[in-house]
């Protein structure tokens, strides 16, 4: 192989480190801040999964959906048992909260079938409808035990979603996945997008560095809201990956937040 050649296959395999999904493990002897912050991550990495089963899907080797995956599943999974048993340790004198994760779990159970099955369009509106439910019961089955200011964190994890779901449907759309609401469903998205900002803009926590990336994120926005309203067709692959760069910027406003709680 020639210096030239082994350079472009350097190139490829480092862009695929940096941009491929990557699951952060279970904070051991974390504080709880730092597992209700990975239990927000769950929630939101579970919609980085389904892009790249629809990118699978479409058969796009695009920052490397099939090995993501094959490396995601099995560490979300463990990930995902381990929060539960934090949390259901913690919360054990609430039924609710207990329950919570018990239905969250069935549901990523038929989730993970799902994923580590070959891609089709049925199974990404299974998923798509499965997450749709799970997110809301991770929440449930860990907000009895916030304090200190943790729902911000939440918060900012429906900034991230945002985008993420847009493009979701994007590229469902794409694929010929029958989404009948899908107008409705974006322009919701949209709605709450902006509404979740105009709350993050007025938390007391905020800082020169968070109103920046604030603005940064409501920005890179704008492209999701001129792909909904134009008649051009977009590739997967630019929507993949802006939607990747506001997880990264999300995740910076969310580390300035942690510094700041108690």
């Amino acid at each position: 192989m020639s210096g030239i050649k082994k350079l472009a296959l350097g190139i490829v395999i480092l862009s695929a480190t940096l941009f491929a999904l990557q699951i952060d493990p279970f904070p051991k002897n974390g504080t709880l801040k730092n597992v209700f912050n990975t239990n927000c991550l769950q929630m939101t990495q579970s919609q980085q999964m389904l892009k790249a089963y629809i990118m699978k899907g479409l058969h796009s080797t695009f920052d490397d959906p099939e090995g993501s995956l094959k490396r995601a599943i099995p560490a979300y999974d463990k990930r995902f048992r381990e929060i539960k048993e934090y949390f259901q340790s913690r919360l054990k004198d609430n039924p609710g909260a207990v329950q919570a994760f018990d239905q969250a779990q069935a549901i990523w159970d038929e989730s993970k079938k799902i994923l580590e099955a070959p891609p089709t369009k049925e199974g990404a509106l299974k998923l798509r409808a499965n997450f749709k439910q799970m997110i809301p019961l991770l929440l449930k089955g860990s907000k009895p035990a916030a304090n200190g200011g943790l729902e911000l964190l939440s918060l900012t994890g429906k900034l991230c979603r945002g985008p993420m779901k847009i493009t979701i449907d994007y590229l469902l759309k794409l694929w010929g996945a029958e989404m009948p609401d899908y107008e409705a469903d974006i322009q919701a998205i949209i709605d709450d997008f902006h509404k979740n900002l105009k709350e993050l803009e007025a938390n007391p926590l905020n800082n020169d560095k968070t109103r920046a990336l604030l603005e940064k994120a409501r920005k890179g926005f704008m492209f999701y809201e001129m792909m909904y309203n134009s008649k051009s067709r977009f590739i997967p692959n630019l929507l993949s990956r802006k939607a990747d760069d506001n997880f990264k910027i999300i995740r910076q406003i969310k580390a300035e937040y942690k510094k700041q709680l108690k």
